[in-house]
This record gives C-alpha cells, sequence and structure tokens, in this order.
C-alpha cells in the first residue's frame, strides 16, 4: 500500500509530463497516433511448462517422483532443498514437511514451475516419554516412581505451565504431561524395537522457553552413536510476561534403526528443555517399544533425621549396595555407610542411590549443639499453628536461606505471616526445670518488602509479648533491619529480663498491623 501511495502521483505526473511533450511536438493536421512512428511490439518468450509424473503433486518423505518439461534441454533447480532435491534429469526426492517450488531454466525461455507439498507418513509409531523412558538423574533429584518431581504438568496455550491455569489464564484444555527439570548428568533413555533394519525419521516434541543452541545443553545417541545436532538452535518465545513454554517438532533425521534400538538424551547443563514425545517414522517397519524395567523405590527407616552440629545420624536401610550423595556438604556430609555428620545449622538432602531401582532423598535438619540452661521455644510450635486450621495468612517455611534463612538459630523452619488480620496472637507452651530470671530473646526478619519501600521492623510499635499473664516490656530500639527486595536477613533481638516458673509456662505473642516471620524464642540463663 505504501508503493501504491507513492508511485500514484509519479505516474500521473509523467501521464501531464509526456501529454504536453507530444502536443509540443506535434505539428498542424498531424495527429499523435501516427502508427508509422511506434517501435515494433518486443517479442514475448514462450513460456517452459512444467509436469509431474501422474499428476503427483504431494509427496511423502523419501518418496520420488518425474518431473517433465515441454521443452529438451532444461537445468532443473529446487526452491529449498531441505524439503526437496531435484537432480539433472528432474527426478525429485522429498527430505523434509513443507512445500518448495522447482524449476525448469533454459535461455531464451521464460522459467517454468511446479509446487510441491511433502508430508510426513503417519507414525509407525510415537512414545510418550513420560511413561516410556528410563529416566536417571545424577543427584536422584526427580528419580522417583510414577514421575515424581521430574513430571510437570503442562497445557496448550499461550505459557502453558500449570494443569488447568496457565499463570493466570484459564483453560479448558486437557492437561499434559512433559519431562523438565533436567541438570547436568541427568538422562532419559527409550528402547524400541524394528521389524525391519531400515532407515526412519525420528521426530523429538520438544519445549523450551529461553533461545538455546542445543548442542551446547544436550546431547543425542541413537545406538551409541551421536546425532547431529550441531545446527539445531531453539528461539526463545516470548510471551505476555516474560519468555513463554512452546512446545515444537524437531526433526533429528534419516536414521538408521536396527531390530532393537537405543535412543538416549543426555543433559550436558542445568536446562529449561522440556520433553514431551518422540515420533518413529519408518515407512511399513513395524515398530514397538520396549517397555522400561519395573523398578522398586528403596525404602529407609525414616526419611526425615535431625543431628546437632558436630555430631553424626544414621540413614538405616534393609537395601545393600546403596551409595549417598549430599546435596549441600556446607550443611552436612554422609560417609559411604550413610552416617551423616551434622557441619551447620540448616536443611539438607541426601541422597540414596541404587542402579536398577528409584532413589529417594533422605532430610536432615542440622541443628545448633545446645547452649547450657537455654530454652528454645519453636515460632512454629504456636498453639494455633497446631492443626490444620492456621490464622489466615501464616505459612510455615523451611529454613535455608532462599528467604533470608537463618543462621542465627536452628535451621528447621519459621513462621512467615503476611495478613490482612487485624491482630494475631499466637500461644507457646513450654518447661523450665527450675524457676528464676532468664533473658528473653527472639530471632526473626521484617516483612518483606513486595517492591514497596523497605522498612525495619520495630517490635515494640507491632508486638506484644505476655509471659505467665505478666506483660514484657518491649526494648525501646529493638528491630528487625529492612529487607532487601524480596529477601529479609533473619536477626536476633533481646528483649528483656523475665520470670520463669518452674514446670510449664505459657508465652503469648500479639501481633498487630505489621507482621515479621519469627524463627524462634530464646530464653537463657542470666
Amino acid at each position: 500500500m505504501k508503493k501504491t501511495k507513492i508511485f500514484l502521483p509519479l505516474l500521473a505526473a509523467g501521464l501531464v509530463l509526456g501529454m504536453g511533450l507530444a502536443a509540443c511536438n506535434n505539428t498542424p493536421g498531424q495527429s499523435g497516433g501516427d502508427q508509422s512512428s511506434q517501435a515494433p511490439a518486443s517479442s514475448v518468450l514462450p513460456k517452459i511448462t512444467v509436469t509431474a509424473a501422474e499428476g503427483k503433486k504431494t509427496l511423502i518423505i523419501g518418496e520420488t517422483v518425474q518431473l517433465t518439461a515441454d521443452v529438451e534441454g532444461v537445468t532443473w533447480e529446487s526452491g529449498d532443498a531441505k524439503v526437496a532435491t531435484v537432480d539433472a534429469t528432474g527426478k525429485v526426492t522429498a527430505v523434509a514437511p513443507g512445500e518448495v517450488s522447482i524449476k525448469a531454466i533454459k535461455e531464451g525461455y521464460k522459467n517454468g514451475s511446479i509446487g510441491l507439498t511433502v508430508t510426513r507418513p503417519a507414525a509407525s509409531a510415537e512414545f510418550d516419554l513420560t511413561i516410556a523412558a528410563e529416566h536417571y538423574s545424577a543427584d536422584g533429584w526427580w528419580e522417583l516412581g510414577g514421575g515424581g518431581f521430574f513430571a510437570m504438568q503442562t497445557v496448550t496455550g499461550w505459557n502453558p505451565i500449570a494443569q488447568t491455569m496457565s499463570w493466570g489464564q484459564e483453560t479448558e484444555e486437557p492437561a499434559e504431561t512433559f519431562i523438565g527439570g533436567f541438570g547436568i548428568g541427568d538422562k532419559e533413555t527409550v528402547k524400541f524395537t524394528s521389524s525391519k533394519a531400515v532407515k526412519g525419521e525420528l521426530v523429538l516434541n520438544i519445549g523450551n522457553s529461553n533461545a538455546v543452541t542445543l548442542k551446547d545443553v544436550m546431547g543425542i545417541k541413537l545406538n551409541g552413536q551421536a546425532v547431529n545436532i550441531d545446527s539445531v538452535v531453539l528461539e526463545d518465545h516470548p510471551g505476555q510476561y516474560g519468555s513463554s513454554l512452546e512446545f515444537g517438532e524437531l526433526s533429528l533425521g534419516q536414521l538408521d534403526l536396527a531390530a532393537e534400538n537405543t535412543l538416549e538424551f543426555e543433559f550436558l547443563a542445568d536446562t529449561n528443555i522440556f520433553l514431551d514425545e518422540v515420533a518413529v517414522y519408518a515407512g511399513d517397519a513395524v515398530v514397538a517399544l520396549t517397555a522400561p524395567a519395573v523398578k522398586e523405590q528403596i525404602a529407609v527407616t525414616s526419611e526425615k533425621l535431625e543431628v546437632i552440629e558436630g555430631q553424626t545420624v544414621a540413614i538405616e536401610t534393609a537395601v545393600q549396595g546403596v551409595s549417598y550423595v549430599s546435596l549441600d556438604e556446607t550443611v552436612a556430609t554422609v560417609d559411604d555407610k550413610g552416617v551423616v555428620t551434622g557441619v551447620k545449622t540448616g536443611i539438607v538432602k541426601i541422597t540414596v542411590k541404587k542402579d536398577g531401582m528409584y532413589s529417594v532423598r533422605v532430610e536432615v535438619t542440622v541443628k545448633p549443639a545446645p547452649v547450657a540452661g537455654q530454652i528454645l521455644v519453636e515460632a512454629e510450635s504456636a498453639e494455633e499453628l497446631q492443626g490444620e486450621e492456621k490464622p489466615q495468612g501464616i505459612m510455615v517455611q523451611q529454613d535455608g536461606g532462599q528467604w533470608g534463612g537463618s543462621t542465627v538459630h536452628s535451621g528447621s523452619a519459621y513462621v512467615m505471616i503476611f495478613s490482612q488480620e487485624a491482630e494475631i496472637v499466637l500461644t507457646y507452651k513450654f518447661q523450665a526445670q527450675t524457676a528464676g530470671t532468664m533473658v528473653l530473646s527472639v530471632v526473626g526478619s521484617a516483612p518483606m518488602s513486595m517492591g514497596g519501600e523497605a522498612a525495619p521492623y520495630v517490635l515494640k510499635d507491632s508486638m506484644a509479648i505476655k509471659l505467665n499473664d505478666t506483660d514484657v516490656a518491649m526494648p525501646e530500639t529493638g528491630e528487625f533491619p529492612a529487607p532487601e527486595g524480596w529477601s529479609s536477613t533473619m536477626a536476633e533481638v533481646t528483649i528483656g529480663d523475665v520470670s520463669v516458673n518452674a514446670g510449664e509456662n505459657t508465652l503469648v505473642v500479639t501481633l498487630t498491623g505489621s507482621y515479621p516471620s519469627l524463627d524462634v524464642f530464646k530464653l537463657s540463663v542470666k
């Protein structure tokens, strides 16, 4: 349209100018239509006509068709050799799905062409990798029976990351499963048979969000031979709120199939690649999945253990020949017998593995060495948090640093509060061996800023404490430091001296207006 707007006025001006010049050149009695003064019409080049044998216009990959031209001595040319090739005789070979134009060229003639469409045949077999592949994780993070962590839910849509919701976008599309969460050393292996040793095309349904050069993050092998993916680049998919996850077909090309086949995907880097299905196109060969071997999951006596800093605890299992891996040796180490040594306060996962079995993870909480005479009252032990009915807007979070986890206290768990209630009352019960005066302190953090203005949490402004029905004076300057963006750091604030009874004591904490995260209340010998 822009060219029309530009060229029409120029054409009109040219016509006016031409008419003026013609008028100036004509003598009286002459007309501008004198045929003797016109140049002869230029000759029109004859056009080559191209036809396909039997009028065929659609080919299946690997199929050929003979083209002919109504002129001898033409040169043949494919408009896209990735879709179809053509030889010197006009024989076309279908290579990959798509549309292509084949030209016949000869000097003195106008080029002739024919359009062809290349399609795939019906798939000989399709394998859902979620259930058909043998899943191996280098650290055991998602290697669980029935899918476990790695089998994620997806739906079709602009950003399919949920089963029935897509980042807040409702959808009525049915949910599907796909495999994601891959790390270095993770593998997916598919085994299948073929009734013939033939060339077959393998097509992978693969998803990604960010752009990636495939060879940098994964390797693919068929029967031990590397599949060439050097030129494969997956583009990013910018969505409404950032990169969106999209799936598409990726052809691995025509590969040599044997009677028994092993297709393996090995990941070379932590990646946001997701695998869905593999389709095999092998003509009239019968292709069948070799079902993954049935595995049992390793059983342990307990999947949650506690240990004191500097002390040990053993992971117990009746399965012989297992190995152990600590996912964070700065928190706890583990030896080849499953003996865990606490290094510092925090939570760590220990993976218990054995070839041919699904691994299991044991969660180990490392607690600080006890201080003589000190009483620790965990924030999550409040009466209101014991049952399923918790005050609105209260969550118990594992302490491990994600939200500013405590290095001051236990590394077990803390109470995160983001409530709309005007007042929250938390009640704690604890035992003391003897009566006396102790120093009360609290470990916690200021509310996260959530994009607003960051501010410290001043205890006396929003927290009131009673011990055994007696008000506890709050310090004038005690505060948790202001958060940094989405992260708040745990800090310990000394409240002051309190009187403790022998036996059971009741600590009541009332929060109003602004709600911190609470880790532990400490009562220390004065």
